[in-house]
């Protein structure tokens, strides 16, 4: 989505600085980063042992299981519908989805051998086998997008140093094995496996984590940066076998956390190269989840345990009303899903916004580029760090304003970047809770232009059909007259004809009325004059 665009003007002068007239007010709303009251059971149709579970959006989610079983909901888990299933004598034990058609499954016969891969495009009325391995064990697949996918089994053939990685890039149709030499090897002769469901994207990098099963050795952690092609591993130590089964989960490319059997976490900061171990005393993780878009992770286990962690360290328990082992989790910014044995499904929902941000503004004062923002209502807000990036990519904090705790009245903010010279920025709210949980609000863009000389811009969009934006900038407060005239200077149309303050002015014209051609605009403002070519393409 297009950032919201703010045009500003400012004078070259360090001394002479001068206002905008031209300010556009942006409405932006932040999710919920609280943590959600409850878990609620939902009736799944099924009570086979559900493996993993996937939320599309806050309305679409999948789930699969053994007895080749998988699920959909279209209505937020209202109601499941129990689909086609891939193949009765298989465990499905990793789902993904584009949409409410479009869905992956992998499964294997017995829980040991005959790894498939399953695709529907009818909402799991029909599955088409795409790829098939009689001696392998699936463990889990993603897809960046509707062509490019990974998935990750066990070494086959057993035992070997060779991991079963596939990729593809039409969507599943064929499936390539990704050749020896391109990950290190795996260690199958001393019972190497990959653990089931344990994958993540961010962007074009992939994750996927290995277990050791009786005995004691380190957990793996493999990672890709070019969607599954090349692997480099790392890891931290582990000493418990299968125990030691880790299960990861990403905010973005640096920030991840690992959760085990054995109540071990593991957090990386630098994307999986490091990780620093913190054992959580009776805790039985089995999966773990970010919420995204914001530092928050959500995990599940053993007899219905969850927890959340803000920093990927200190662990909260949450109840969920079941004694049954929970074993797939899965998040949109609003809600949560988990799924586990005897076709249990929670979903997690939340409480009313705990900052509702109502608007967003920008103008240029004498000081600098000023910042206003207004709140509906506040909850447990410890106030906002204000961020500027200058590509939209990397962002710097620039400043923080107290936010007002908690309250149902209307609450004003601001704040004057008085660094922000000509150039295009780009401004962002991180809001921060008392517990640490944050969330971004929608960046806007900013044009910081200069005001000191009189200018008519080229028009916007050009070539055009039918409507086109013209703007221009005027020096001091003048009379104006903007006109549209013909090839031979005829002129055609007025738009413009008053007296106009200075600064940054634009008109919209529509020329649905005139043939395809080349056309003029004029503008006059005082003793400036100023004409441009524009071109009408119907």
């Amino acid at each position: 989505m297009k950032s919201p665009s703010i045009n500003l003007f400012r004078s070259n002068s360090m001394k002479k600085q001068i206002p905008t007239l031209f300010v556009l007010l942006v409405v932006l709303l932040f999710s919920t980063v609280d943590i959600f009251p409850q878990w609620v059971a939902q009736t799944s149709g099924t009570t086979v042992r559900l493996r993993q579970v996937k939320a599309v959006n806050d309305n679409v989610v999948w789930a699969c299981g053994a007895s080749g079983v998988v699920l959909r909901t279209i209505n937020g888990g209202t109601t499941w519908e129990v689909k086609t299933p891939t193949n009765a004598a298989v465990t499905n034990y990793s789902i993904d989805a584009l949409d409410s058609l479009t869905a992956w499954v992998t499964g294997t016969v017995g829980g040991s051998a005959d790894f498939t891969i399953w695709k529907t495009t009818d909402g799991g009325m029909t599955w088409t086998a795409q790829y098939n391995n009689p001696t392998g064990f699936s463990d889990g697949i993603r897809f960046f997008n509707a062509n490019d996918g990974v998935c990750y089994a066990d070494p086959d053939p057993w035992p070997s140093t060779k991991w079963e990685i596939l990729v593809t890039t039409n969507g599943g149709n064929t499936w390539t094995r990704v050749p020896e030499g391109n990950y290190p090897p795996a260690d199958s002769a001393n019972g190497e496996y990959g653990a089931a469901g344990s994958i993540d994207i961010v962007g074009n990098t992939v994750w996927f984590s290995s277990y050791y099963n009786g005995s004691a050795n380190p957990t793996k952690v493999y990672k890709s940066t070019d969607k599954g092609n090349t692997w480099t591993v790392s890891g931290f130590n582990q000493q418990q076998g299968f125990a030691g089964s880790s299960y990861l989960a990403f905010a973005d490319a640096n920030n991840g956390v690992a959760v085990c059997l054995d109540g071990t976490t593991a957090k990386t900061t630098d994307g999986g190269v490091t990780w620093t171990v913190t054992p959580i005393t009776g805790a039985a993780f089995r999966y773990v989840v970010n919420v995204p878009g914001f530092n928050l992770y959500m995990a599940i286990g053993s007899t219905g345990a969850s927890w959340y962690s803000s920093d990927g360290v200190s662990w909260t328990p949450l109840s969920t009303g079941t004694t049954q082992t929970l074993y797939g989790i899965d998040a949109t910014a609003n809600f949560a899903w988990a799924c586990g044995n005897g076709g249990t499904i929670l979903r997690f929902s939340g409480p009313p916004l705990p900052v509702e941000l109502t608007s967003f503004t920008a103008s240029l004062e004498k000081e600098g580029v000023q910042l206003v923002w207004t709140t509906a209502s506040e909850l447990n807000n410890h106030g906002f760090e204000i961020q500027r990036s200058a590509d939209k990519s990397e962002f710097t904090t620039i400043g923080f304003v107290k936010g007002h705790g908690s309250t149902t009245q209307v609450q004003n903010y601001s704040f004057i970047d008085r660094s922000a010279f000509e150039g295009k920025y780009y401004y962002r709210l991180k809001q921060i809770d008392y517990n640490g949980l944050y969330n971004f609000s929608d960046v806007i863009e900013v044009d910081v232009r200069s005001i000191d000389n009189f200018a008519l811009e080229q028009n916007y969009p050009n070539p055009f059909n039918p409507s086109t934006l013209i703007g221009y900038v005027l020096k001091e407060k003048s009379s104006v007259r903007l006109s549209v005239h013909n090839i031979i200077g005829e002129e055609l149309e007025v738009l413009v004809n008053e007296t106009q303050d200075k600064g940054y002015h634009s008109v919209n014209f529509n020329a649905k009325n005139l043939p395809s051609g080349v056309y003029l605009y004029k503008l006059q403002a005082g003793d400036f004059t100023s004409m441009k070519k524009m071109v009408l393409m119907k």
